[in-house]
């Protein structure tokens, strides 16, 4: 039972803080350290509690952020964004050069980015050679790859035997695509000597760089005049960045690897383990770092799944250098070839701070462990997965961890040390080994005595050194705590039924603790991971176990094998019942003490999530209310400034720990900084002394405070490796889901707790590696984890959902009263429900077929059951109006907690094909509404649900979802329903069913203009269809597109029936078509109009709420080039109500420009008979809201008018007046028809 479980684990708490001191004392062999560790353990129990208390005052700051749920919050996109390949081009420019170092010389510029090299003209005899030469690299891939390729230019001078090198220049491609424009226009490269950095500049070159991805708008740019230009002020560098850059030395330290996979990549090293039964690592590692386009390596450690090598690194660049990432891979030496085991990047934005002054700090790491990620551990000779290991995608598995450290000296003048750049270093360096105390540092100085008796050209060139160093005894005191990881799934559905029928079993684990293939068993001891010393590996580990036999934990990390089940209804999908029995993992792990950095982590993410949130409460509700959005905006704005401020006395009160690195206490006052500059920036904004920000400026702002907590929420020194949840069937993995460790972190502060710690989530598994095209969910599973310092067990089980009962393992042996973890929990009380899917409609769907439109249809899909609707042939809006009837759907728990947190609803959507199989379009999730039987029956509302198609956006979907509970006395008493139709068809209740009236929608057709190319053919006779909720109407035919490419009939109109409620109007879509010859139709492109609000004609009622019914939509199709002159974009909010009634004819409606146009002339002055039109007006206004699209009867002045004035005259004499009225709507807004 839950109390029993939690008692327990109480009692563990003091046990486990003696094993820790005890293990220490023997480890130290020193009394007062230990004790001094005991009391830090003791103290950071303490600081937890403080911290507690701390957050209890704080509650109300930080209420809004933890709201009490028993599941995590919705997430409406089942798969996450895919890395994508890419075309990208890359295009440089070869201009001049100018100052070249050498007499007499050949200058020629070869230009190199990975394996491709390009070449320049030979210029004789010059220092300043003139080329003007354009070349042009393409790349496919990732964009993240793209940005890590190098572009290294190189000037030599050209002789008949060899070329000697004058001075090169590097740059990487993510330094050029974040430039304005994605580009350097007109900029000189300063040339350096790679073999001699103490000789400065060799020369300068100027050129152009630009990186174009597909769909990257290019920008023409200014060119300089040469008598204008001054080298020094015009370098090739990124804005802010000094002219003049120090050389630096980058130091990148290997300590250790741990839990490298024990198997050899070469296959005859398998062979021989297979027949000889050789039991020891065949794992030879060797680490491989990459900067700027330089590459050094350790020595290799023959045999060994856990290697030492403390050997450091030495790069040397210009600083701040314009190479972003360092890319560090661990690599398997082989017999015949060598194997990536796992990569890992660093980017030097996130371990430095670029600001000027004490404010910013120099690139900083560690010591500390960094997570490897990459394919599955298993023992196949042959790895389909490699390109994981080699940093392609996303980490399937964990695959060990490093411990490394970086550091950065700026050397002054050249490499020669001065006297302050070798103190800063004696100062420097031992810092970063972990604190060592001033007797420690000799070894770091015998360190620097090998480096200064290295070659002197080693010293100067850029060559990159690799050498030993000493590590003080500190490095290793690091304390491991230990974690459990606790898991039980509710829900196991979707799953695909290529998967098969062989029994199915679920592995959790988190890094190899908990790996059934290559790794520790889930309840193994801490012997890995304390190395030094036999006697605190023994004594540790009797501690663990006395402790753990005392407490009789079953530990285990997979379900027990199920056979799956075909889903009700799709007989794609399989599930497996998982009714009353929940199965239940239990693992546990140790780590490094380093969970502060997860906690400050989870706290910003949360700041940035209810800004985000807010933000989109904003944007909703500018739809109804200025007034109320600008006050919304307001208040989040505020909740933000009293988060920062209490975050910000959170950390200033937070006493900085033995485990805090050199980059720990620097990010902390980065967080300060950055929070206390962005309150400042939303404080003033909400009190706006001067003058009023507008609001939409007030959203871009808050926009800009989100991306920067985001990219302070990533944390650089991982601690706690990723969760891997992972879908065994017969023994063969299948598919995964990764789950950051952070995310279901527990801490006693509710701000700090990742966020769906003890709350059930809904998974979607993928499969590994590279995925198909059309790819669907391999299994959706629901699932309660976990994961925290076991001296907060007690918690474990807090928020589970109430009214089920432990069900011990049967083959626990432990004779203890208290009991062990649960093997599964029973939920026994069943309760009946009735689901019912409205599926009214959808918009803006993704375009399937070759004619733009797709025969879309739905999938719906609620635990074990499965309902599709019908199919909807060719539109990209369909209208189901159709109601799918779940019944007899049994739910185990507590029928509170189920109308509470209901189980979540996939919503797939699908194209029809007549031949062949039907293709994904999207899919969304949703979450029922529930009433329980004894709740008075209300209709539920429909509302918008987003549909997405991987990281696409597929339109939306409009639906509500009940789930009503079937009274046990009296089954048949639920809400009524509509009949069916005659294909048996449920049509959506009239009460939920938005209530329709019929609009007029006018178009006027005006031309089209920079039509592409479409199938290698240019577009000729085009032609436009406008269509929304079902109906439509078309352009003439323009026959012939280069002539004339505006329409002969310019305007038509259809009727069309829309919801009264404007937020749930249907989009409009605009489509062109290309004829051609025999009649055949060529789709050119599509639009859709999400928001016909804007084009609605408003009656003219002086300031009042539109009214729930207007009658006339006027739409303009304008040309892609503006169509109305730059005064009027300068127009208030009824901008639309003037231009689209204006600018038509035919028999188009036409705003009257003057009374005078409509009556006959009288001597009264003009404004006192404009007056009494006014009054007339508006009575005639007040009568006719309700009437429909009629038109006054012409007058014998309305054909005078035309003849007169021709349709350009009106059109100006209607700007002209709107200028006057300066945003005031003209009373004379009564239509008028022409013909």
């Amino acid at each position: 039972r839950k109390g029993l479980f939690a008692g327990m684990k109480l009692k563990k708490k003091k046990k486990g803080e003696k094993g820790l001191t005890i293990a220490n004392k023997d480890a130290l062999g020193d009394h007062d350290e230990s004790t001094n560790l005991h009391h830090d353990a003791l103290r950071r129990q303490e600081e937890g509690e403080e911290d507690l208390m701390n957050s209890d005052a704080l509650s109300n700051v930080f209420g809004s952020l933890s709201p009490k749920r028993k599941r995590a919050k919705l997430v409406t996109r089942i798969h996450e964004e895919e890395v994508k390949s890419q075309n990208y081009q890359i295009a440089i420019t070869i201009i001049e050069a100018r100052q070249l170092v050498g007499e007499n010389i050949d200058p020629v510029v070869i230009i190199e980015i990975g394996d491709e090299k390009k070449q320049t003209t030979v210029k004789e005899g010059t220092n300043a050679p003139f080329y003007n030469e354009y070349f042009v690299f393409d790349f496919v891939g990732p964009q993240l790859f793209l940005f890590d390729k190098i572009i290294n230019i190189s000037v030599m001078h050209n002789k008949l035997i060899g070329s000697v090198l004058i001075g090169s220049f590097k740059v990487d491609l993510g330094t050029v695509y974040s430039q304005p424009g994605h580009q350097f226009s007109d900029k000189w490269a300063l040339l350096t000597d790679p073999a001699d950095i103490r000789t400065g500049a060799k020369g300068y070159l100027k050129c152009d760089i630009s990186v174009t991805g597909k769909g990257d708008a290019i920008q023409a740019t200014q060119k300089t005049a040469d008598t204008e230009e001054q080298i020094e002020k015009n370098l090739l560098i990124p804005k802010g960045f000094p002219s003049e850059r120090p050389w630096a030395r980058f130091y990148v330290r290997i300590y250790k690897a741990e839990g490298l996979p024990k198997m050899n990549s070469s296959i005859m090293a398998n062979v021989t383990k297979a027949f000889m039964g050789d039991s020891k690592d065949l794992v030879d590692p060797y680490v491989v770092v990459m900067f700027a386009g330089q590459m050094g390596r350790t020595a290799v450690q023959k045999n060994c799944a856990d290697p030492v090598w403390h050997e450091q690194i030495i790069f040397k660049e210009m600083f701040p250098p314009l190479c972003r990432r360092v890319k560090i891979q661990v690599w398997d030496e082989g017999s015949v070839n060598d194997v990536a085991l796992a990569t890992h990047f660093i980017d030097l934005k996130k371990i430095s701070n670029e600001q000027d002054g004490d404010k910013g700090f120099l690139p900083t790491f560690g010591p500390a462990w960094i997570n490897l990620y990459g394919s599955p551990r298993n023992h196949s000779l042959i790895d389909d997965y490699q390109e994981l290991n080699e940093g392609f995608g996303e980490g399937v598995s964990f695959r060990g961890r490093l411990f490394i450290e970086i550091a950065v000296e700026i050397l002054s003048g050249g490499a020669r040390e001065s006297k302050f750049s070798s103190i800063i270093k004696d100062i420097k360096l031992p810092s970063k080994d972990f604190k060592a105390p001033k007797g420690k540092d000799k070894t770091d100085k015998a360190g620097e005595d090998r480096k200064s008796a290295s070659p002197s050209d080693k010293m100067n060139s850029t060559e990159v050194e690799v050498e030993a160093f000493d590590v003080p005894l500190e490095i290793y005191e690091e304390r491991f705590e230990e974690f459990l990881l606790f898991g039980t799934f509710f829900e196991a559905t979707m799953i695909d039924r290529k998967v098969g029928d062989k029994p199915i079993t679920f592995e959790v684990s988190v890094g190899n603790f908990g790996n059934i293939t290559d790794g520790v068993s889930a309840g193994a001891g801490g012997k890995k991971k304390t190395r030094d010393g036999e006697a605190e590996e023994s004594l540790l580990h009797e501690g663990e176990d006395e402790i753990f036999h005392d407490l009789g934990i079953t530990l285990i990390s997979t379900t027990p094998p199920e056979k799956p089940l075909i889903t009700g209804g799709n007989r794609n999908y399989q599930y497996l019942p998982y009714d009353e029995r929940k199965p239940c993992i239990c693992v546990k792990s140790y780590w490094g003490d380093q969970t502060f950095r997860l906690y400050s982590s989870n706290t910003l993410e949360k700041m940035a999530d209810h800004l985000e949130e807010s933000l989109e409460q904003v944007k909703d509700l500018i739809k109804v209310s200025e007034v109320v959005s600008e006050e919304k905006m307001r208040t989040a704005l505020n909740d933000f400034v009293n988060q920062s401020r209490a975050f910000i006395t959170i950390v200033e009160k937070k006493p900085k720990g033995l485990n805090y690195t050199a980059l720990d206490k620097k990010r902390l006052m980065l967080f300060k900084q950055e929070l206390e500059a962005m309150s400042s920036d939303a404080k003033g904004m909400v009190q706006q002394h001067k003058k009023k920000m507008p609001l939409d400026e007030m959203m871009r702002e808050t926009q800009s405070f989100i991306d920067k907590i985001r990219f302070l929420v990533d944390e650089p020194q991982n601690t706690v490796p990723d969760v891997f949840i992972w879908m065994l069937s017969n023994n063969k993995r299948v598919a995964y889901v990764r789950v950051p460790a952070k995310n279901i972190l527990y801490s006693p502060a509710k701000e700090a707790r990742g966020k769906d710690c003890g709350k059930i989530k809904t998974h979607f598994l993928k499969l590994p590696g590279k995925r198909p095209l059309g790819w669907t969910v391999q299994a959706k599973v629901d699932i309660y984890l976990w994961l925290g310092p076991a001296i907060y067990a007690h918690s474990i089980m807090e928020n589970l959902p109430v009214g089920y009962e432990a069900e011990l393992p049967s083959d626990t042996n432990s004779g203890q009263s208290a009991g062990p973890s649960p093997a599964c929990l029973l939920y026994k009380t069943p309760h009946l429900f009735q689901l019912r899917a409205h599926m009214y409609q959808a918009r803006g769907l993704i375009a399937a077929d070759n004619t733009g439109l797709s025969d879309p249809f739905a999938k719906v899909t609620f635990t074990s059951h499965c309902q599709t609707t019908k199919i909807i042939s060719q539109t990209l809006s369909p209208t189901w109006n159709q109601m799918l009837l779940f019944n007899s759907i049994v739910l185990h728990g507590d029928r509170e907690e189920i109308a509470q947190f209901p189980p979540e609803i996939v919503i797939e959507l699908y194209d029809d094909d007549a031949v062949g199989k039907a293709e994904y379009i999207g899919s969304t999730v949703a979450a029922p509404v529930v009433r329980l039987a004894d709740e008075n029956y209300e209709p539920p509302k429909l509302s918008y649900h987003p549909v997405h198609c991987g990281s696409l956006s597929g339109g939306d979907l409009l639906a509500t979802f009940e789930l009503l509970e079937i009274p046990q006395s009296d089954p048949d008493r639920l809400p009524p329903l509509d009949p069916p139709d005659i294909g048996q068809i449920y049509p959506v209740p009239v009460n939920i069913r938005p209530v329709l009236s019929k609009y007029r929608v006018e178009v006027l057709f005006w031309g089209v203009r920079e039509l592409k190319k479409v199938q290698l053919l240019s577009v000729d006779r085009p032609q436009v269809l406008i269509e929304c909720a079902g109906k439509g109407v078309k352009s003439s035919v323009i026959q012939s597109y280069k002539k004339n490419p505006n329409f002969s009939v310019l305007a038509d109109w259809f009727e069309v029936e829309l919801p009264e409620n404007e937020l749930l109007h249907p989009p409009l879509s605009i489509c062109v078509v290309d004829w051609r010859a025999f009649g055949r139709s060529t789709l050119v492109g599509t639009h859709t109009i999400n928001c016909l609000k804007q084009f609605l004609w408003k009656t003219q009622l002086g300031p009042q709420a539109t009214p729930n019914r207007t009658d006339i939509v006027e739409i303009e199709k304008a040309s892609s080039e503006s169509s109305q002159p730059a005064e009027l974009s300068q127009e208030e909010t009824f901008l639309a109500d003037h231009v689209y009634a204006e600018v038509e004819q035919g028999k188009c409606t036409v705003v009257e420009p003057d009374p005078c146009l409509t009556t006959l002339p009288t001597p009264e002055p003009e404004h006192s008979a404009s007056e009494r039109e006014k009054d007339r007006k508006k009575k005639d206004t007040k009568k006719s809201i309700r009437r429909s699209t009629k038109r006054r009867k012409r007058t014998i002045a309305d054909e005078s008018a035309e003849n007169v004035i021709d349709w350009w005259s009106k059109y100006y004499a209607s700007v002209l007046k709107m200028q006057k009225a300066k945003g005031i709507f003209p009373s004379e807004g009564k239509p008028e028809e022409s013909k």
